[in-house]
């Protein structure tokens, strides 16, 4: 038998007939949990928001975990993906820039833990393991490299979405230069010398951004096309 949220929903099942989709609830999830976060989700409000009864909604779904779930991969399916152009770094760039920007309209999905992917979810994936591809990589190098670059952008964009820049990191340049004078840190003290004495040139948060995917590709695919 399926095990799948998805997959389950398209057997039959006595009863009345359904009223709603799993994508009109999601969206109802989703509506709730922009408007007023994560913790106001529950089976009991999101019936509510559909009109209906928190017992009707358990034909749905099982309990939150698979509201959780829905809500997920409804997220995923805000993905545009272009056609994959076959140049490493152009396409896992594409994926990353529209992950980033979707984690930043919807920062509470850093918190959900996705315990089952859904549809959208795996078409993320596949464009993911479709961008690693001219690499020639085995199958679980691809995927270590899908994990590696997936979780840099959630915790890149968790902290962007938290107002966090990068030239402000630690208390910023200025802050970092004055911990140097009024202390032994040898190894950062020369890594400053080498570069002017001073803190090191500004970087913004894309250029970081885009800094940590070419670092992590070097390592993921260093023949990368």
């Amino acid at each position: 038998m399926p095990t799948s949220l998805w997959l389950q929903s398209d057997e039959p099942r006595p009863g009345p007939r359904r009223a709603h989709t799993l994508d009109e609830i999601a969206d109802a999830c989703i509506r709730l949990v922009d408007a007023e976060g994560l913790p106001a989700l529950s089976m009991r409000r999101v019936a509510d928001t559909l009109g209906t009864s928190a017992a009707a909604l358990y034909r749905y779904v099982s309990g939150k975990d698979d509201l959780l779930a829905l809500i997920a991969d409804r997220v995923a399916a805000e993905y545009d993906f272009a056609p994959l152009t076959g140049d490493v770094r152009t396409d896992v760039l594409a994926v990353a820039e529209q992950s980033r920007a979707l984690y930043l309209r919807h920062p509470w999905m850093s918190r959900v833990q996705q315990t089952q992917l859904g549809p959208n979810a795996v078409r993320y994936l596949d464009q993911l393991v479709g961008a690693l591809a001219p690499s020639s990589l085995d199958t679980t190098s691809t995927m270590m490299g899908v994990a590696l670059i997936s979780g840099w952008v959630t915790n890149f964009a968790t902290q962007e979405g938290a107002g966090a820049t990068v030239s402000d990191a630690g208390g910023g340049a200025e802050h970092l230069a004055a911990m140097l004078a009024h202390g032994d840190y040898p190894h950062l003290a020369a890594l400053f010398a080498a570069a002017g004495g001073g803190a090191s040139e500004p970087l913004d948060n894309d250029a970081a951004f885009v800094g940590g995917i070419d670092a992590l590709l070097f390592g993921i695919a260093p023949g990368r096309k």
